[in-house]
């Protein structure tokens, strides 16, 4: 590529680690297992429902983020953060426009859906925090040896 970003081709840049995709996942399907039937049980089956899809609405919206920024990421660090803005800017909109759209629709159980969102933008965050403060980050690399090279003001290197 010519211009502002960066030819990688001849780069070998490392994948972005989106293992805790997975963790949010499996956390969000846990919600959804202990969330739809005890929604089912106090409520009714049409709020349960409801429950899934604001479930499924947060595990879409997050994931879909973060693997767009990711796959910006893997082409040059600076799309980073017009990835995020701009998919985030989108996601607000069509949620928006779904919500306007579904307002006053009486098999909509907004309550319902409104508290499931809640509950899964918590449980996203919450594996999103638990992810760094878990991660081993390094500022060097731990397993770099700097090369010796030969000076020839000095014997012992040689």
């Amino acid at each position: 590529m010519t211009g502002w970003l960066r030819d990688t081709s001849a780069l070998e840049r490392p994948g972005w680690d989106l293992s805790h995709l997975r963790t949010g996942l499996v956390a969000t399907a846990g919600l959804a297992a202990v969330g739809a039937p005890v929604t089912w049980l106090l409520r009714d089956g049409r709020a349960a429902v409801w429950v899934l899809i604001g479930l499924a609405i947060v595990a879409v919206f997050f994931s879909s983020g973060v693997w767009l920024v990711a796959k910006a990421g893997a082409i040059d660090d600076r799309l980073t953060l017009p990835a995020a803005l701009g998919s985030y800017l989108v996601k607000v909109v069509l949620l928006g426009v779904v919500l306007v759209t579904l307002r006053d629709r009486a098999w909509v159980d907004s309550l319902a859906l409104a508290w499931s969102v809640v509950a899964g933008i918590v449980t996203w965050i919450g594996t999103h925090l638990w992810r760094v403060l878990t991660a081993r980050m390094y500022y060097v690399d731990p397993d770099y040896v700097e090369p010796v090279r030969a000076d020839p003001d000095r014997a012992d290197l040689q």
